[in-house]
């Protein structure tokens, strides 16, 4: 704090620190909150507690409901209480509004994704909002926002960059809108992370480009941790005649660890001891 924030160290304790510390007490954020927050945000003490931190306090909680929901929030982005909130947030909260997005939908985007609010100008946000709209999505659809954060939190060359490289995977325009739709997220992935889950897909488990663009949520999963794991008991599964070909392996994928285990490898593993050598990794795929 002190490296960041210098002049910490002339501040006046009773004046400065003490009345913010406790007013953020009195609201709910516990010592390893404060830790946390002060650390992020020595700056804080550089603002008025009752021109600035409280009404920025009082704005999150009119929109969020609780306290314990503002205290989330500021913990995702810790310089909320330095700001003018009114200002920076009022005129997109309102367009959202006007567009007709539930409050509930803004309060969850909100606590989501704060930054966007912030650092993203009205202009970019209004043509983002402008976008969504024209795809289709509904304004009460939990996707609605997620889809506006994802279209701010990336560059227009970088969404065409990404629209190139499903190009290249074979999908054509509707099909990349229509994942989109389904699963906003994907213009998120990574060049790599995309190569490495179509290959896969596509090479391993033999999945045409129509079957990972209708479940678009396969490409959020981890290939490491969960895909191929389960893979690999799924074919042992398979090669005993215990499953067929036809197995439905999106929704393999989309169940709980324990769900998973207990239906797949915990359930065989006395007749079958392979499915947990297969789920432990010890099981070579392709091999």
């Amino acid at each position: 704090m002190i490296s960041c924030y210098p002049q910490l160290l002339s501040s006046n304790l009773d004046k400065t620190i003490k009345p913010k510390m406790d007013f953020l007490r009195d609201v709910g954020f516990s010592t390893p909150d404060l830790i946390f927050l002060l650390s992020k945000n020595p700056y804080i003490f550089a603002r008025s507690l009752d021109n600035r931190i409280v009404p920025a306090y009082g704005f999150l909680k009119g929109i969020l409901g609780t306290d314990e929901a503002v205290i989330l929030t500021v913990k995702r982005a810790q310089w909320l209480l330095s700001k003018d909130l009114h200002n920076l947030m009022g005129s997109k909260i309102g367009l959202l509004q006007d567009h007709g997005v539930p409050n509930s939908r803004i309060s969850a985007f909100i606590k989501r994704k704060p930054r966007c609010f912030l650092g993203v100008h009205l202009d970019r946000f209004t043509e983002a909002l402008t976008k969504v709209k024209a795809m289709g999505f509904e304004p009460s659809s939990s996707f609605f926002d997620v889809a506006i954060g994802t279209i701010t939190g990336i560059s227009e060359s970088h969404w065409e960059e990404k629209f190139e490289l499903y190009r290249s995977f074979g999908w054509s325009e509707d099909d990349i809108l229509s994942a989109f739709k389904k699963q906003p997220q994907i213009m998120n992935l990574s060049k790599d992370k995309l190569r490495k889950m179509m290959d896969f897909f596509s090479k391993e488990l033999g999945l045409g480009l129509s079957v990972v663009s209708h479940y678009p949520n396969l490409l959020l999963l981890s290939l490491e941790k969960t895909v191929i794991p389960r893979w690999s008991v799924i074919r042992v599964l398979m090669s005993h005649g215990i499953l067929n070909k036809d197995v439905n392996f999106y929704s393999i994928c989309h169940l709980k660890e324990k769900e998973f285990l207990e239906k797949y490898v915990i359930k065989y593993q006395e007749k079958i001891p392979q499915v947990l050598e297969a789920y432990q990794g010890r099981t070579v795929i392709g091999g």
